[in-house]
């Protein structure tokens, strides 16, 4: 352990903040002795153990947590900002600029009915659960939703050549794949590069389309690829590298007390990160402060989500916005 000098401010003087932000944005989804727990854990194996906590609470009091009311408004403005807006656009500039109210709902209807929503991922994944949301707050027909094998058969080539996906419906102008959070934007790569290559072959007009609510810049731009969406993949928030908590830069400690150092908080994150997962930093190193009421990304500093402990290790950890990590089951080890 090393020293550092005394920080001047108390941990007491963070929980009136916490307890604001926890009573009026974060839905009261941690209270004070949650709160307390967490920071007994930091035990001073880097800087003094009160210092450690007044680093984490610190942390903590500019954690960006989403809950379920919130999550539920940026759905409707990434339906109404990236669906609804640009095909009402469209729909104008193809009839004269009309203003005509009756005419353009009745078409924008006509579209809406050749469009599908598909969840990436598999359907019990917290995409394919925020489209359920996503379909009741803006109201929107169940017709209009499906996952990729509902909506395109795999027809095995009798030539032994690459299977092909059929679109199921001949009708489909556009498909638009949906996803809460994309961080390198490798899982949704792996999961629709072959399929989406086959769909463009087999359909060269129809429109293909990814929306999410956050995704990392690198991410975005993984899926703005060519042979991806090819420039056609958006999101409500992009987190550029100011999002990085532990790098120097970042947006979360802009106006920081006197006694913060970002240097010493890495340190910290990634002590106490390493035997919990095997990115002290969070997947991808994003060492981001996000949480949402449905999940936290594991692309956020681990010290925050990891319940439990990792690969048998006898450390146990509790955390403050727990993780559900996803269960692939023992074919995953084979």
């Amino acid at each position: 352990m090393t020293t550092a000098p005394y920080l001047e401010d108390k941990i007491e003087d963070y929980f009136d903040k916490l307890q604001i932000l926890n009573q009026c944005v974060w839905d009261n989804v941690c209270d004070k002795p949650q709160i307390n727990k967490w920071l007994e854990q930091f035990k001073g194996d880097v800087i003094a153990a009160d210092d450690e906590k007044k680093y984490m609470i610190y942390a903590l009091s500019k954690f960006m947590f989403f809950s379920q009311r919130m999550v539920r408004e940026m759905l409707i403005s990434l339906y109404r900002d990236f669906i609804k807006a640009p095909i009402i656009q469209n729909i104008r500039r193809n009839h004269e600029n009309t203003t005509n109210s009756k005419q353009i709902t009745k078409l924008y209807s006509e579209n809406l009915n050749t469009t599908r929503f598909i969840g990436v991922g598999n359907p019990a994944e917290s995409g394919a659960h925020l489209l359920y949301i996503f379909r009741q707050v803006n109201n929107l027909e169940k017709k209009l939703f499906c996952d990729l094998h509902g909506a395109f058969d795999i027809v095995t080539d009798p030539n032994g050549e690459a299977p092909q996906w059929v679109a199921r419906v001949e009708n489909i102008k556009r498909y638009i794949f949906f996803d809460d959070f994309v961080g390198g934007g490798t899982q949704a790569s792996r999961y629709l590069e072959k399929p989406i290559a086959s769909i463009r072959n087999n359909n060269p007009d129809i429109e293909l389309i990814f929306i999410s609510l956050f995704s990392t810049s690198n991410g975005l731009s993984k899926l703005n690829e060519e042979k991806l969406f090819n420039g056609k993949a958006s999101c409500l928030f992009e987190l550029d590298e100011t999002f990085k908590s532990c790098s120097t830069g970042s947006r979360y400690f802009e106006k920081h007390p006197t006694w913060f150092s970002i240097e010493t908080f890495r340190t910290i994150a990634q002590h106490y990160g390493t035997p919990l997962y095997e990115k002290a930093l969070g997947h991808g190193d994003c060492e981001l402060l996000l949480g949402f009421s449905h999940n936290t990304p594991n692309n956020t500093l681990p010290i925050f989500w990891k319940n439990g402990s990792m690969n048998g290790s006898s450390i146990s950890w509790i955390p403050i916005f727990e993780r559900f990590d996803k269960n692939y089951g023992l074919w995953r080890t084979k």
